[in-house]
């Protein structure tokens, strides 16, 4: 059969269109592989096919475009996605274009409410809170490189001695050897912050350079360029078990989190709701209009609108 027969069907399947007898055909060609003996390869050759599949699987894990940033901050976006066949089977892979002295990304993406786990070729853990952009180095098995563009991103990185493991968000570079740790850099909001949940980072950034152990957090303010360090908020990371805390959060902080997580928009016209603090948990997975009730009642406020546009008065 024809690779693009068998892509076609392939899909066909996935998407459940195809018929009775091309889904026996795709289960019995699928269950095939029980029946095979395993097959067990050298540590060296493991790894090289390992990275070889990544490149290949890398692709589909989020919206097709690449991004190639020249050395050392000039960008030149451009992506090209190409489809393909590798001997019986079809297969995705990503044509890198060529660019003098660039660091090439590949780009992930979180919709408003989805959370996802992504293990990298390292076997680096990546749990990505909702709303958020992630970058990811397309040589990754030679640069460990990871850029956090918006939204926040816990991660829990496998220990190379060679190779340092570089997390970039926003004016801060945090460089791990192997640890775990949180980032979050919402784009639309002007404080960072990097929790250490095990381990040790250096932070570095144009004004300061801070080496953090596990139990601290750095907050850093993208208007006057300063950072404090404070012991870490346990509940900074509960956003992994699927719950938004708000902590004496101010008005615009709200508001991007309740969009991230829930995909509401909310708005006040009041300067007394944009002063009021906000204090609440709610889990992530409750409806968005309850979500924005419970909200505006632990506040004494009331809600207005239609579907995800909220609008929080007195």
């Amino acid at each position: 059969m024809e690779i693009k027969k068998i892509r076609q069907l392939l899909q066909q399947y996935l998407l459940g269109q195809s018929g009775s007898a091309a889904n026996n055909a795709v289960e019995q060609w699928y269950n095939a592989f029980d029946a095979e003996t395993p097959l067990h390869l050298p540590p060296e050759e493991e790894q090289r096919l390992g990275q070889e599949m990544w490149r290949n699987i890398q692709p589909t894990l989020a919206p097709t475009k690449s991004v190639y940033i020249k050395r050392p901050w000039v960008r030149i976006a451009a992506g090209l996605l190409l489809f393909t066949g590798i001997g019986g089977g079809s297969w995705l892979y990503w044509q890198q274009m060529h660019c003098h002295n660039c660091i090439v990304f590949r780009e992930i993406q979180t919709h408003n409410g989805e959370q996802r786990k992504l293990q990298l070729p390292d076997s680096t853990w990546l749990t990505i809170n909702a709303g958020s952009n992630v970058r990811i180095a397309s040589d990754f098995a030679e640069n460990r490189r990871v850029q956090v563009i918006d939204g926040e991103v816990f991660f829990d990185v496998r220990r190379q001695t060679s190779k340092p493991f570089i997390v970039e968000s926003g004016p801060l570079k945090t460089t791990v050897m192997g640890t775990s740790f949180n980032v979050s850099a919402y784009a639309k909001l002007h404080l960072l912050s990097i929790g250490v949940a095990s381990g040790k980072v250096r932070i570095d950034s144009k004004t300061s350079n801070n080496v953090l152990e596990e139990g601290l957090a750095l907050h850093y303010n993208r208007i006057d360029a300063t950072s404090r360090i404070t012991t870490l908020d346990a509940e900074s990371l509960s956003w992994q078990q699927g719950k938004l805390v708000l902590n004496d959060a101010s008005f615009d902080e709200m508001v991007v989190l309740m969009e991230k997580n829930f995909g509401l928009r909310i708005t006040a016209t009041s300067p007394a709701v944009k002063a009021t603090r906000y204090t609440t948990e709610l889990d992530t997975h409750m409806d968005p209009a309850q979500a924005a009730e419970v909200l505006a009642a632990i506040h004494h406020l009331k809600i207005s609108g239609i579907r995800d546009q909220v609008l929080l008065h007195e």
